[in-house]
């Protein structure tokens, strides 16, 4: 209540100062630290999202800075902002701007400056999240030096010491995750001991401390195999959520820790009591991480592991149905070009293939063993569905899943290519192109949904840039492109349509 007073006190003073009054940058500037300090107490979003536009104004207010240092202060607020919101909504743009601000504030940090740490370690959580978000070392390593160069100016003592050590171990655990170097996990296991060495009884951060070591611990756990680490993480991970209760807005978090390693404790002793208790913390965990929260991907995808797992072991359909919506929602969420996004696909591969292998019960389609076979195993799955759609041995269904595998291995085959400098499309790579058409037309006639004709139209315009003049497949080429013309024209009656595809269709005759 008291934080709503001190709103309500800095609104006032700032309608007794309207734009061009003397004290309108520091009533403005007022506003926003009173909603910060009131999002801080009560994490409604809604503050932090009338601050930051404030705070931009405020900031247009002092386009140089002065000898109170208050450009420098309002730049520092509005990064802490943005990176509060980012960890609300998980909007990319929020981590970006933070990033930018947080530079911008350094710039113009004197040696001194009372603030320093504190931008200093804004920007090197921003860049640690950013390194989350897109596995560049060199944010990584950059927000070392800056936790490293935070602590130097905020040694033991210090009333922020603590929250510094924690996030420089933060970094390092994560360093060690992508580079297996051993240094970076004794150093983050070390800083995160340390940590909680400081924290008194009861701090409100201590849960948070707990699940990085159990993250570092589970870590080293997976390089090693380390038996003791991996209960080590089950105790503390338990720890965590004896303090985050039903109702704490950590509760979520803390769930889905502990079940992380008890499916890690399953895989490793095939103990059907730890995957099911996974599973049933995992079910709240992905209910109070709603639809763009930072945590859903992770809660998706760990609940779609867990149930592939007891579909393996019990082989129950039910299982293998809920992993396969889960993994698509996973992958949603992690577009081409995301660190995480080869890991979701290889999951949901191998998903899709023991859903065709428990219904059609054949051999006709090669499990994926690894990451580097994926495209080629997702395409003949794709074929396979397509052949037994054409017999009416599958439903329309299957044609979906057909028509997913087959996006999933053209997008897994170009990523492959691209990286290793060959052909962007070379031969197999437009055999998914090719199929992908094919499946799109054949839903339309199926389901006569028009996006699906309109996608088929795109992928055989596509499919004429690969066949040029002299190409033996161009007559086809043509030949497919207009008949899909010709059925939008009458479904639309748009002349245009009917005028190209008898071009087309004339050219195609004409190479016969």
């Amino acid at each position: 209540m008291a934080s709503t007073d001190e709103v309500s006190r800095k609104r006032e003073e700032l309608e007794r100062s309207p734009s061009g009054h003397d004290g309108h940058d520091a009533a403005c500037f007022g506003l926003v630290t009173a909603l910060y300090e009131r999002f801080i107490k009560e994490r409604n979003v809604s503050d932090l999202n009338e601050a930051i536009p404030l705070a931009r104004h405020a900031l247009e207010l002092r386009p140089v800075e002065n000898e109170k240092h208050e450009r420098c202060g309002i730049l520092g607020c509005l990064a802490i902002c943005f990176l509060l919101r980012y960890n609300e909504l998980g909007a990319v743009d929020d981590l970006e701007e933070s990033i930018t601000c947080s530079r911008a504030a350094i710039g113009l940090c004197p040696p001194g400056y009372p603030d320093r740490a504190a931008v200093l370690h804004c920007l090197g959580v921003g860049l640690t999240n950013r390194f989350a978000e897109k596995a560049e070392i060199r944010d990584l390593e950059e927000a070392i030096q800056l936790g490293r160069a935070t602590l130097k100016l905020c040694p033991r003592g210090h009333p922020d010491h603590a929250q510094f050590l924690c996030n420089l171990g933060r970094a390092l655990g994560m360093k060690f995750a992508k580079t297996a170097a051993m240094r970076d996990s004794e150093d983050s296991i070390k800083l995160y001991r340390a940590t909680l060495e400081l924290l008194p009884l009861g701090h409100p951060e201590m849960s948070s401390v707990l699940r990085g070591l159990a993250l570092c611990l589970s870590n080293r756990h997976d390089k090693l195999g380390v038996v003791d680490d991996l209960e080590e993480a089950i105790t503390i991970g338990r720890a965590a959520l004896e303090l985050c209760p039903r109702g704490h807005r950590e509760h979520g978090k803390s769930l889905q820790c502990l079940a992380r390693d008890l499916r890690k404790r399953f895989a490793q002793k095939v103990a059907i009591c730890d995957l099911e208790k996974a599973i049933e913390l995992l079910r709240p965990a992905l209910e109070l991480h709603h639809t763009g929260h930072l945590d859903r991907f992770s809660s998706l995808y760990e609940l779609a592991l867990c149930l592939s797992h007891r579909h393996d072991k019990h082989g129950v359909a039910d299982d293998l149905e809920e992993a396969i919506l889960l993994g698509h929602e996973a992958l949603k969420l992690r577009p081409p070009g995301h660190h995480r996004r080869a890991a979701v696909l290889y999951s949901l591969a191998c998903d899709l293939w023991k859903k065709f292998q428990f219904l059609h019960k054949a051999d006709a389609v090669v499990r994926p063993t690894n990451r580097v076979d994926l495209a080629s195993s997702l395409f003949e799955l794709s074929q396979c569905l397509w052949d037994k759609f054409q017999k009416q041995q599958v439903m329309v269904t299957d044609l979906d899943n057909a028509i997913y595998v087959s996006v999933v291995a053209w997008v897994q085959r170009l990523a492959k290519e691209v990286k290793s400098d060959e052909s962007v499309v070379p031969g197999r790579a437009v055999d998914n192109l090719l199929a992908l058409a094919n499946y799109h037309r054949a839903r339309f006639q199926s389901q006569h949904a028009i996006i699906d004709l309109n996608k088929a139209i795109t992928l055989y315009r596509d499919m004429l840039q690969f066949c040029p003049a002299g190409h033996p497949n161009r007559a086809s080429s043509l030949h497919d492109l207009a008949q899909c013309l010709a059925e939008r024209f009458r479904e639309q009656s748009t002349a245009t349509d009917l005028n190209e595809a008898i071009v087309l269709q004339q050219e195609a005759l004409r190479l016969l």
